[in-house]
């Protein structure tokens, strides 16, 4: 079959069994779905079309030819894997064409700069929906397990946010999903890139070949236009090639948008004062991208518009805990997010900072000495503990780490990150006033993967339960 008559096969079938979507985990196949088979294994295939059969699924396609008995129709395409998105654009009737699709991606920042958008654009009567792995209960905001998910379910997503008349919609784009063509074919009105650092070097095997996935991202699409924080060179290399991209710097005021140390951003001679934010420098530097991309859709700002914001959930998130010291959960888990964490917390406080973190296991284990170097640098009191250590000795992740830290004598290691949570807040309670303990590397996350298993864990939650119980 070619592929002009496999969309057509799709869109029949579509139209007579009134199917709704189009899968490609067999795990979520719901009744008349379509499911797509894509595994390499021909047992795994196998297996997967069977179960998504025993789901209602009512079209099978496969990459190549494969006979089951008394199955729905099944049908193939050869080079399958690279029609995805036009299979998914035909089936959702190009659904990002009929919305203003915003796609935020950096190393850092992604998750705080949306949440921001969404809100400065919800609070300007846009109708916004946004697409998250962070969950919430706020109206507008939608939960995907994955960063940027695969087309289909983006697709679906910005299919039904055309129903619900929402005029723009959210996404942040991973490094992995455009590597992988999962928003290929996706129709961005608007890009935002926030930085750069050493990040999933273990996919990506060097920094120069993730700064390339990163930078692909804005030469492939046809954005009205993209705000572009130049303060790396990536940046600076990304706005170059595009005059129809806007700048954006904490550090070179001749940017088109110029985030001063007083916290004041510039744009053709207005200024914003945004010190009416109650968070830290990088939070507010965060706060003023958003607050540029949304004035790059020629949106014009009133500040009197801007209370109660909020940041994500595991962003520099604040927990009580003793009078005159704080307990602070933040996500940072790369050496550029934990120093930028870490000296704005140094900066505010006078007292002592213990550090609790971890490095991910099966993940880039170049970055773990670095991450020992940064803690130290800041920190008072170091406890090494466990974070996804997946299928990996935690013991070698903790020696990875040691590497970069020089003072044995104020780090301690605790496996157990329940146990290392209960030693922090014990030496926090009998710090100085004015002390911090931080939790870093897991921020929203409910869960640690460990020896290959997925374990319900929330640090925040970890917090409370310690703290009522004493």
């Amino acid at each position: 079959m070619n592929f002009k008559e496999l969309i057509k096969t799709i869109l029949k079938f579509k139209n007579e069994s009134n199917c709704k979507s189009i899968s490609l985990n067999s795990k979520k196949v719901k009744k008349n779905d379509i499911f797509i088979a894509l595994s390499n294994d021909f047992d795994k295939n196998l297996e997967n079309i069977s179960e998504a059969i025993s789901k209602g699924a009512g079209l099978i396609i496969t990459e190549k030819k494969i006979q089951i008995k008394n199955s729905p129709p099944i049908i193939n395409l050869s080079d399958l894997r690279n029609k995805l998105s036009e299979i998914s654009n035909e089936f959702y009737e190009f659904p990002s064409k009929k919305i203003k699709l915003f796609g935020i991606t950096g190393t850092n920042g992604k998750s705080s700069v949306s949440s921001f958008l969404h809100q400065i654009l919800n609070k300007n009567n846009i109708k916004t929906a946004l697409l998250t792995s962070i969950k919430s209960r706020k109206k507008g905001i939608f939960f995907s397990e994955l960063t940027t998910p695969d087309i289909f379910f983006l697709n679906d997503f910005l299919f039904n946010s055309n129903l619900d008349n929402f005029e723009g919609a959210v996404l942040e784009v991973s490094s992995h999903a455009i590597h992988q063509d999962r928003v290929k074919g996706l129709n961005f009105s608007y890009g935002c890139f926030t930085n750069i650092s050493r990040d999933h070097l273990d996919y990506h095997k060097s920094l120069k070949e993730y700064s390339k996935v990163k930078e692909s991202f804005f030469l492939n699409n046809s954005f009205n236009s993209a705000l572009i924080n130049v303060d790396t060179p990536l940046g600076e290399k990304i706005k170059k090639n595009n005059k129809n991209f806007l700048s954006f710097s904490s550090k070179k005021q001749n940017s088109d948008f110029y985030f001063d140390k007083s916290n004041i951003l510039s744009y053709d001679n207005f200024n914003y004062d945004l010190n009416f934010f109650d968070g830290p420098r990088f939070m507010k530097l965060n706060l003023a991208m958003a607050m540029s991309l949304a004035i790059c859709t020629k949106l014009k700002i009133d500040l009197k518009t801007f209370k109660n914001f909020y940041t994500p959930a595991g962003r520099f998130e604040k927990q009580k805990t003793f009078n005159g010291k704080l307990c602070l959960i933040d996500y940072a888990h790369t050496p550029q997010a934990l120093d930028v964490v870490l000296k704005s917390i140094r900066s505010d406080s006078s007292g002592d900072i213990i550090c609790i973190f971890g490095c991910g296991g099966d993940r880039d284990k170049g970055k773990r000495p670095n991450m020992g170097r940064v803690v130290e640098r800041y920190s008072n009191k170091i406890i090494i503990t466990n974070d996804n250590s997946r299928l990996e000795d935690p013991d070698k992740i903790k020696d990875d780490i040691m590497k970069g830290i020089s003072k044995l004598s104020k780090t301690k290691y605790i496996s157990d990150r329940k146990e290392a949570i209960k030693y922090g807040l014990k030496l926090l309670k009998k710090a100085k006033n004015d002390s911090v303990l931080l939790i870093s590397g897991k921020g929203h996350e409910n869960y640690q993967e460990i020896n290959g298993k997925k374990i319900y864990f929330n640090d925040k939650k970890v917090v409370k339960e310690i703290l009522n119980a004493n």
